[in-house]
């Protein structure tokens, strides 16, 4: 009973944690004890090196293609029907008629000379018309390295401090106590943060 009682004042120091019993560290002990007896825990720390998983920041890289567009213009043809004068040369008397005698003949010339008269009227026509286009392509136009931060978790090692406790049998000699043989199971006791790290 001493002893739990002298674990449990421990467990209360350090109260920021838990203590665990290291069941590998048990072993069955026979003591000889003389006087009143009870068991305390002594600390023992030492430095050790533990793995832990760290994020850390890593490069991505990849290289990508730039473009540009280019424009030019491009002149297409295409045919169309539109309103036009359509002329014809006739030969026309000075009534507008047309001369049904032989140009040159004397008569015509005397009695009623022709000349000759454009004579036009609006009709449709076909006809070939450029229509200018903008054509634009995409253009490749060189590579660039293209960067960007990932947050990665990375396995490194560090120094740790780890601390166990190690049972210790304190005896106070009484008058009129025989001293006797006690087997006893004696075990270590871990710090819980230490396990988890």
């Amino acid at each position: 009973m001493e002893g739990l009682f002298v674990l449990f004042c421990l467990l209360f120091h350090h109260s920021a944690a838990i203590m665990v019993m290291d069941e590998t560290s048990c072993v069955e002990v026979e003591e000889r004890i003389c006087g009143t007896c009870h068991t305390i825990y002594m600390e023992e720390c030492r430095m050790k090196m533990v793995e832990e998983m760290m994020p850390v920041k890593v490069p991505v890289c990849k290289n990508i293609t730039r473009f540009e567009h280019k424009c030019k213009i491009v002149m297409n043809y295409k045919m169309v029907e539109e309103k036009h004068p359509i002329c014809k040369m006739e030969m026309m008397d000075k009534n507008h008629t047309k001369c049904q005698e032989k140009v040159g003949s004397a008569v015509a010339r005397s009695e009623d000379p022709c000349k000759h008269v454009m004579k036009c009227e609006i009709g449709m026509k076909k006809m070939k018309k450029p229509y200018p286009k903008n054509v634009c392509e995409k253009v490749a136009i060189g590579e660039e390295e293209n960067c960007v931060d990932m947050v990665k978790l990375k396995k490194e090692k560090h120094e740790a401090k780890y601390c166990s406790f190690h049972p210790k049998t304190v005896c106070q000699k009484d008058e009129g106590n025989e001293c006797r043989m006690v087997k006893k199971k004696m075990c270590d006791y871990e710090d819980s943060e230490d396990l988890e790290a």
